[in-house]
Formats: structure tokens, sequence, C-alpha cells
């Protein structure tokens, strides 16, 4: 599995669809996803490993940086699984949704 953490200045909701539509552009799927409010998501996927590479490029061009280098894959033609943190860096609230008591 490759770890990747990034970080981003733009909105959370269209960050989130532009990099499942990066996800889908380079032949990977979304295993499972998780929101923590708006300021940080966490996204698993599997992609082809050769196009680990152009992924991160693509992820640049919409404005969310990596904070590490990913590892070269080369042309390897078998899947690998990605666990993406984005953190949203804004200045807005919060989402806060009311969770009723349970028990």
């Amino acid at each position: 599995m490759v770890l990747l953490e990034a970080s981003t200045r733009r909105g959370f909701h269209e960050a989130v669809h532009d990099i499942a539509e990066a996800i889908n552009a380079a032949g990977g799927w979304v295993v499972t996803h998780q929101f923590f409010s708006n300021r940080l998501a966490s996204i698993a996927f599997e992609l082809p490993a050769r196009e680990l590479a152009a992924f991160a490029a693509a992820l640049g061009d919409l404005g969310v940086t990596l904070h590490q280098p990913v590892p070269d894959r080369g042309t390897e033609a078998t899947e690998i699984a990605v666990q993406l943190s984005i953190t949203f860096v804004q200045d807005g609230p919060d989402i806060r949704r009311d969770v009723p008591a349970f028990g």
C-alpha cells in the first residue's frame, strides 16, 4: 500500500469531486472514503501502478499539494492500493452535524 498525504486550500466538495475524477481518469476506483468534517478527507483507492506518477501530477494540476514524492512504480501492470489523506486549509467554520444520543 502506498500512503500519500496532501493539503489544499480549495473548497472541500469541489476538491473531493475533482480528486475522485482524477482517480477515475487514471484507471482507478475508490474503495472507501471517510470525511472528518470539512477539514480532512481520507480516500482509499486502487489504480494501475504505472499510473501513480500521472495521478500525482494531476493532483498538482488540481491545486492539491503532496507532502512527499510518490514512489516510482515504473511500468508495473498490477494494481496498487493507495491511501490518500487530504487536509483542507480553510478559514471557514467546521461543518457540524448534530448526532443524536445512542443507547
